[in-house]
């Protein structure tokens, strides 16, 4: 399993750019247990740990600005990548990275909030992965999938597979489905 450490530095970037961007991103969904700031962060330090696990000096990812909406977070292999990061509690975290996790139980799906799906034909490839709710001092990727296939069968839905509804419209790609992560370290 791929794990990388999100040093003191990572997360002190994160901090400076998550207040940088702030005046300009429309927030799509909010969660109990992290604030639009603490979210910001996160973006970033799976953005910062991806590049790392990539090989990548993730200090040039950084952006110069944040006035428009970027056209990807990393390439890899030559393709755009969205980066999408979450908090997950330990329980379930090691379900999911032990690949235990059932489709269509809680956490057993990454959602992409539908205010975020049409943003998807920016890019090639989604890259997920998590950190562990309350001990986020690593990240770990998850598996990638190609935008292609989420636009064309996981259309953003308030139901979820086991029952009830999840708190906002999103794209529930099921974990099974992603591909390695280390797929792309070639």
């Amino acid at each position: 399993m791929i794990k990388i450490q999100i040093s003191d530095e990572m997360k002190a970037q994160a901090k400076i750019e998550a207040q940088k961007r702030n005046a300009h991103i429309r927030h799509h969904f909010e969660v109990g247990h992290l604030s639009s700031e603490q979210r910001d962060e996160l973006g970033f330090w799976g953005e910062f740990a991806c590049s790392t696990a990539l090989g990548q000096d993730w200090k040039k990812n950084i952006r110069e600005d944040y006035l428009t909406i970027d056209s990807y977070d990393i390439i890899v292999n030559g393709k755009r990548a969205d980066i999408k990061t979450e908090t997950v509690p330990v329980d379930f975290a090691r379900k999911i990275l032990s690949r235990e996790i059932d489709d269509n139980r809680p956490y057993g799906r990454r959602l992409i909030n539908k205010g975020q799906f049409d943003l998807l034909t920016k890019y090639d490839l989604v890259i997920f992965g998590l950190c562990i709710r309350d001990s986020s001092d690593f990240w770990y990727p998850l598996g990638y999938l190609e935008t292609k296939i989420i636009t064309d069968q996981y259309l953003p839905t308030y139901n979820r597979p086991y029952g009830g509804k999840y708190p906002f419209p999103a794209s529930p790609v099921p974990t099974s489905l992603l591909k390695p992560f280390s797929d792309l370290l070639t």
